[in-house]
């Protein structure tokens, strides 16, 4: 197949093979076809769905990121409400608005995403598929117009990066999710990007009690900042919750946290697991408690409706965000990060130049 030029070479970062660090390499980026946006990265975070997928990306070599924010550098045939210069966040889950879940309403289930119509990422001369339909560990990325949504000029691009995933994952988890209910008990396993926002938006649901685990006494003084109730290291017996949220990924830590829910209670899992991971719990219990274990991806979201609202949340300090950044790192530092990510602050933040 023969494909347009002229291709724009740019910087990105490439997962070459499964379980080998990510390295940094010029790859070619193809202006926007019709109906897609091309954008200059400003600052993207560095998310453990990021991390995960060196042992999980369903293929390799893959363009890593999918957390971030740019400005539009051009826009495609038919593309209108863009213009050069503008502000925008990357949203890496579009509804089709057509598949059968989309049709009944349930946008955030929808079974075919919106991709581009080709590929527009080569590394080697060969297509380069990118992470989430997002990629957003490079200096350009084509996404389709609707994955493009318009930013308040008052939020730094370092921080509204954030909630295109640590930030609509956390909230929508409680408020669209578990749908948490006025005086519930509600803990949270992890108090990191998403953990934190668990923790706030189960304070704007007017949760009665908010648990917050980690083993970070740094992030639990945030937890507490955002209005948790009570912050525990690992390992402390909780019981008697609501709801709990998992947001570390790991087993043991979602077994725990279903460990602590009391009757009626609802496990949400968030956590980006091994793909190999496997969760055991004894089933006469979990059925004797009338419990539930639900899955979590974006934090249930219907992004064009819901993105704008959460964007607005920041941007009366309703959200906040400042407290998410964490170190600040080229994108020359990237490949580092990911054989030892820093330990400095929530979220580490790739800022372009």
């Amino acid at each position: 197949m023969e494909y347009a030029r002229p291709m724009t070479t740019v910087r990105a970062l490439v997962l070459e093979r499964l379980n080998e660090p990510p390295r940094l390499h010029e790859i070619e980026v193809r202006p926007a076809g019709p109906g897609e946006v091309r954008v200059e990265m400003r600052a993207a975070g560095l998310c453990h769905t990021d991390l995960s997928n060196v042992r999980d990306a369903r293929t390799t070599p893959l363009l890593l990121g999918h957390e971030g924010a740019g400005v539009i550098e051009s826009v495609g045939d038919g593309v209108e409400g863009f213009e050069a210069g503008m502000p925008v966040l990357v949203c890496w889950k579009v509804p089709c608005g057509s598949c059968r879940q989309c049709s009944a309403g349930r946008r955030h289930l929808c079974e075919s995403v919106q991709e581009l119509a080709e590929p527009r990422f080569f590394w080697d001369e060969r297509p380069l598929p990118p992470l989430l339909n997002a990629g957003c560990f490079s200096e350009l990325v084509v996404l389709p117009a609707a994955a493009a949504l318009p930013l308040p000029d008052q939020l730094p691009l370092e921080q509204a990066a954030l909630v295109g995933c640590a930030v609509a994952t956390g909230v929508g988890a409680v408020l669209k999710t578990a749908q948490v209910e006025p005086g519930s008990r509600v803990g949270v396993w992890g108090a990191g990007g998403v953990g934190l926002n668990v923790v706030t938006a189960a304070r704007m649901a007017e949760a009665s009690t908010i648990v917050a685990i980690d083993p970070d006494p740094i992030r639990r003084e945030l937890a507490v900042a955002r209005g948790a109730t009570d912050v525990f290291a690992p390992g402390t017996e909780v019981s008697g919750l609501d709801y709990a949220f998992e947001a570390v990924g790991e087993s043991e830590i979602m077994a725990e946290a279903l460990g602590a829910l009391g009757t009626g209670g609802t496990l949400v899992l968030i956590g980006a697991a091994a793909r190999d991971a496997i969760l055991c719990f004894h089933p006469r219990a979990f059925l004797s408690k009338q419990q539930r274990i639900v899955g979590c991806i974006y934090g249930s979201l219907d992004p064009h409706r819901d993105l704008p609202e959460l964007l607005g949340l920041c941007g009366e300090g309703r959200l906040p965000l400042d407290d998410l950044v964490g170190r600040r790192i080229s994108l020359g530092e990237l490949p580092a990060a990911f054989v030892e990510p820093p330990s400095e602050g929530v979220r580490t933040v790739v800022i372009f130049e």
